[in-house]
């Protein structure tokens, strides 16, 4: 975003790199274990702060990233897997079910909408049935963004509203391109 913003194709390919790396990081860390599921969890994890729906999330936000066959194509196969996923331990914004909605949400993963739908609809029971599970030792209810209320609740709004809420996770305010 800073390459498109005026930086220059140093900055465009030094983003691409990164971008590279992540996804070379996440897949060795997938071998390691014989399920999927438990290797995503265990070394990069699906949750937005520790790997894979962070850096699904990055790639489907980078008009660069997205015309790349390599990164669109992990973009493509991780956003899969994600979306068949079982719950997440909470629903946080960082590491629960709020982060991995922002992904399944995004414009650029058509194909995840059914699981976004899905997801929200089930968080939304759960929260109402159970009430917000923070992403805290213990689950104790705190009212911060990343981890507490304030991001479950966001979370919630982004869901209902994409297009009048923006997202806390990509720092971008509501109706930005």
């Amino acid at each position: 975003r800073f390459a498109g913003a005026g930086g220059d194709a140093s900055h465009r390919s030094t983003g691409l790199a990164a971008l590279r790396r992540a996804t070379a990081g996440a897949n060795r860390a997938t071998a390691i274990g014989t399920a999927p599921e438990a290797a995503a969890r265990a070394a990069t994890g699906p949750a937005w702060c520790d790997g894979a729906a962070g850096i699904a999330l990055a790639i489907a936000d980078s008009p660069d990233a997205l015309v790349d066959p390599e990164l669109s194509g992990w973009l493509a196969a991780r956003s899969a897997e994600l979306a068949g996923i079982g719950p997440l331990a909470d629903d946080s914004l960082c590491h629960g079910e709020s982060g991995l909605l922002e992904l399944l949400g995004h414009r650029a993963l058509p194909a995840a909408r059914p699981a976004w739908m899905r997801r929200a609809g089930t968080l939304l029971a759960s929260a109402d049935r159970a009430g917000p599970q923070c992403g805290t030792p213990g689950r104790v209810p705190h009212p911060g963004l990343l981890t507490g209320l304030s991001g479950i609740g966001h979370g919630l709004l982004r869901a209902g509203f994409p297009d009048r809420i923006g997202s806390a996770l990509l720092l971008r305010p509501s109706g930005a391109p």
